[in-house]
């Protein structure tokens, strides 16, 4: 007698695969902003970089007069950076008070991480619309010295990382 139980298939629905990448996407902000509030190398008022937005790899490839621009640019926003900063720390111990409360408010976590996102995503546009606004400001000469040590440094820094495997 071999009769066996078969198992219902599971179904990846288009709710299900979207639930998941929200989580992930949810998981990958609250650990950015962790990490960020964890790892402040200057302490809580060192002025905002471009790199800390995303644009590491771009903003060393530029001279040391192109990111000297830049952080002037950047000192003209300052405030819009500190007060973010200041909005996602509130909003991490927020979350971290959510996630402890009995009974778990879903809605309130999620509103906290959507928030979160949004805040994060200011602060990107932001960042690029400097880095874009600096770029315009370059010459055709001094864009295309920036593209080819761009390409280079790209490729120095690929054979410098180690294997995973």
């Amino acid at each position: 007698m071999a009769s066996e139980i078969e198992k219902p298939k599971r179904k990846w629905t288009a709710g299900r695969i979207l639930l998941i990448l929200s989580l992930g996407l949810n998981l990958l902000i609250v650990g950015l902003v962790a990490g960020a509030i964890v790892n402040r190398p200057h302490g809580p008022d060192r002025p905002p970089k471009i790199a800390d937005l995303g644009f590491g790899p771009y903003v060393r490839s530029l001279s040391r007069e192109d990111q000297a621009a830049l952080a002037t640019a950047f000192k003209a926003e300052e405030g819009n950076f500190r007060e973010r900063r200041e909005t996602l720390r509130r909003q991490f111990e927020e979350l971290l008070t959510a996630l402890r409360a009995t009974p778990y408010d879903h809605d309130a976590v999620q509103a906290i991480i959507t928030s979160q996102q949004e805040e994060a995503l200011a602060s990107q546009r932001m960042g690029g619309r400097l880095f874009l606004d600096h770029l315009a400001g370059m010459s055709d000469a001094e864009r295309t010295a920036y593209a080819d040590k761009l390409e280079s440094d790209v490729k120095r820094w690929r054979r410098e990382k180690p294997d995973d495997d």
